[in-house]
């Protein structure tokens, strides 16, 4: 099967998109043919990264970066995707005889998905479109959701990766033909190795949504409590001077360490050395930093009503809390804290649920799809 895939250039360290990289090695690994078309905002940050490379071939997969004229949020619905759009189908154009796609994989619907849909009804190809999280919720909050449902409507079939998205989508289109595909993760840096005593790590885009400041207040009471306690907050964002600033205000400064970005094997390492992950952060999809650390031996906190809640069942494999209540958060932590038996329950069940979510299964699901599509 030849499969290409549309995905829009983040600057995460990656060829594109991390784990749409994983898994597209795994499509090509199964046997498949993949393409990967990555359109890049046309500007000097990203211009910096590719120094006017426009392909490459990356592990064995021909990956494309046409670049596009963005005009920011005034081009957010509509604009931006037709500019895209122009960009990427010189590409096609350029490599449909060689290589003709049997469907079209896109990742994000108002853009990737509006590229792709567009492409769909110019060379009849069909399209499968994945929703990620904030594909969705942002819409939402732009009362723009009637936008993305009509660019659902032209593909295929929709996949969303959580069944909190799904329902989001059925609520306002029971028509539409959506499917929950839960991501996979790379677990081969996941490693056993001793747990240094109360650490505590956040793994996350230093994003309000992420809500790092709720971690960074149950830590500080923790410290109260626990005086050997710390916290590793791995990521980059435009909240990281304003969460120092706050680390500043509850006396926490030399307990909490900013590392930035830094290689998912590294933080795979990070993870494996750390008793409890945690992440309350809001409008979420499926975040993959949940399984991975669920896979190394983190006592791993999530949010209730969001995506996690496909994996985490509260009180059995790890711990949901209500938004923003750090009490919760606090309560958790001190009981494994102070109960190690019950720490490696809860653990070790952990492991176990995530053990099938490798990119394989998630891959052999998916191509599963688009043979039925097909």
């Amino acid at each position: 099967m030849n499969i290409l895939i549309i995905a829009h250039f983040q600057n995460d360290g990656s060829p594109y998109v991390s784990f749409v990289h994983d898994q597209a090695l795994a499509y090509k690994a199964l046997g498949h043919n993949v393409y990967v078309i990555s359109p890049v905002v046309c500007n000097k940050k990203e211009a910096e990264v590719y120094k006017g490379k426009k392909e490459k071939y990356i592990d064995g997969i021909r990956v494309f970066y046409p670049r596009y004229l963005s005009i920011s949020k005034y081009g957010r619905y509509g604009i931006n995707a037709f500019l895209g759009f122009y960009s990427v189908n010189k590409i096609v154009k350029k490599i449909i005889n060689g290589f003709h796609p049997d469907i079209i994989h896109a990742h994000t619907i108002g853009f990737d998905g509006a590229i792709s849909v567009r492409l769909k009804e110019k060379y009849n190809i069909p399209v499968s479109i994945t929703a990620h999280g904030s594909d969705v919720v942002i819409p939402i909050e732009d009362k723009k959701l009637s936008y993305i449902i009509s660019i659902c409507r032209r593909a295929n079939t929709v996949v969303t990766v959580s069944s909190k998205l799904k329902n989001i989508l059925i609520k306002e289109a029971p028509d539409l033909n959506v499917q929950v595909i839960l991501n996979g993760f790379n677990n081969q840096y996941c490693s056993e190795v001793p747990k240094k005593k109360h650490s505590i790590i956040q793994v996350s885009n230093l994003i309000e949504q992420k809500k790092v400041d709720i971690t960074l207040k149950a830590v500080a009471t923790l410290y109260k409590e626990y005086r050997d306690v710390t916290l590793t907050v791995i990521g980059d964002g435009p909240e990281k001077n304003h969460l120092k600033e706050l680390c500043t205000q509850l006396n926490i400064s030399d307990i909490v360490n900013f590392t930035g970005q830094i290689s998912n094997c590294e933080v795979l390492k990070r993870m494996s050395e750390t008793e409890v992950f945690i992440m309350p952060s809001i409008k979420e999809g499926l975040g993959i930093v949940y399984l991975e650390a669920m896979a190394s031996g983190c006592l791993t906190i999530g949010t209730r009503g969001e995506g996690i809640e496909d994996i985490i069942k509260n009180k059995v494999n790890g711990f949901l809390i209500e938004a923003d209540n750090i009490e919760m958060i606090i309560t958790y932590v001190r009981s494994c804290f102070e109960n190690t038996e019950y720490n490696k329950l809860i653990t070790q069940n952990g492991k176990e649920s995530v053990k099938v979510l490798t990119w394989e299964t998630n891959a052999k699901k998916y191509t599963s799809l688009f043979e039925e599509i097909i």
